[in-house]
């Protein structure tokens, strides 16, 4: 199973899919370590940046200073899905995150 994350909405790469509401589900619990069925943005930064230390060899791809361009593009998401901007991710707030931006393959 591989994650593909995408600015390019409405445009699903081949052989892969829109996560099912158990799977968003599943991850919001995840990425909610405290519990406190919000997603703070330290919670959200430190779960993405997990994921983007599994792909080293992309970032390093990308150049020396691809990291933090891309710590900079998750704050920004953050901000953009907390619409009620009271930093804190909500259930809704995430699923329409994953659903704009997360495919999976199988």
């Amino acid at each position: 199973m591989h994650y593909i994350i995408t600015q390019e909405k409405n445009t699903i790469p081949a052989g892969y899919r829109n996560l099912t509401d158990e799977e968003i589900a599943k991850d919001f619990i995840k990425i909610d370590s405290d519990k406190s069925y919000f997603i703070s943005k330290n919670e959200w930064m430190v779960n993405f940046i997990k994921l983007l230390a599994e792909d080293m060899e992309g970032l390093e791809k990308k150049g020396p200073d691809s990291i933090m361009k891309q710590i900079q593009e998750l704050s920004d998401e953050f901000d953009k899905y907390d619409l009620d901007n009271n930093k804190m991710i909500d259930y809704i707030e995430y699923k329409n995150f994953l659903s704009d931006n997360i495919y999976i393959s199988d």
